[in-house]
């Protein structure tokens, strides 16, 4: 029987905004009031598994481990000049500035230190980026791998959610009582919530509802995702992410001007 539950992710774990609606990991401490969230956004699967392998070995059979594989080229740099709350802005911006891909995100807020910083180490990271180019690309592989071993070995039941399934090697080929991959990345549930004529909209992105859905997923889909965890535990239907649920707070008839 479970009694212990942990958390591991990023944004759409995160819970700074549990207290706007039900969410996802607060009915789950509803149901396991020993349940711990490491969720940090920004933060990337280098940065969760520091934290997971803190408690491996005191896992067994009353745990259940909740990861979400994030984006594998979130590296960790640990730099000590940033702040604790934008520990994970100053590992993004790294990767930004030294890769220039657009997809990683940008939001950080100090960045005259942030400057100060690269100008001394930009060359020391770009060595440390080319040096882990395939722990980036392939990191999530292995993983996976050590949660489903871990699985085994502990007997403790761990579910993963991927943030895109190409990234991950085992997909669902491994699930059974004690392993569950779900078969959806929360990408694409992210942008199938919306409906089809606000996804096919000239202006969509899905960075103009990021401060407005919490975890970036609508409530109902919170609701999904318990129920997508509490399957697995129960051994009952485990649904599917709710789709055109969601219109958008950029459209025009969702707005009221005073």
């Amino acid at each position: 029987m479970i009694k212990r539950v942990t958390i591991h992710g990023d944004s759409f774990a995160e819970p700074q905004w549990e207290n706007r609606h039900p969410t996802w990991y607060g009915r789950l401490k509803d149901r396991w009031p020993e349940t711990v969230n490491y969720g940090e956004s920004g933060s990337g699967p280098m940065y969760s598994f520091k934290k997971f392998y803190e408690s491996l070995f005191n896992y067994n059979y009353e745990d259940l481990i909740i990861f979400i594989m994030s984006g594998g080229s979130r590296i960790d740099f640990n730099i000590k000049e940033a702040r604790k709350e934008e520990r994970h802005q100053w590992n993004n911006k790294v990767m930004l500035d030294v890769t220039g891909d657009p997809y990683i995100g940008d939001d950080l807020q100090s960045k005259s230190k942030y400057d100060d910083w690269m100008k001394i180490n930009k060359d020391k990271a770009r060595f440390a980026v080319d040096t882990f180019h395939d722990e980036t690309v392939y990191g999530n592989w292995k993983y996976e791998s050590l949660l489903y071993t871990v699985s085994r070995i502990q007997k403790c039941k761990i579910f993963v959610w991927h943030l895109e399934m190409e990234n991950s090697y085992i997909q669902t080929s491994l699930n059974d009582d004690h392993f569950y991959a779900h078969d959806e990345g929360l990408a694409d549930a992210v942008e199938n919530e919306y409906v089809e004529e606000e996804r096919l909209h000239e202006d969509f992105s899905l960075s103009h509802d990021l401060h407005y859905k919490v975890n970036h997923l609508t409530e109902a889909n919170h609701e999904v995702m318990y129920k997508q965890i509490t399957g697995f535990i129960d051994g009952s239907e485990i649904p599917k992410f709710l789709k055109n649920v969601y219109r958008g707070m950029y459209n025009k008839d969702e707005f009221i001007y005073d």
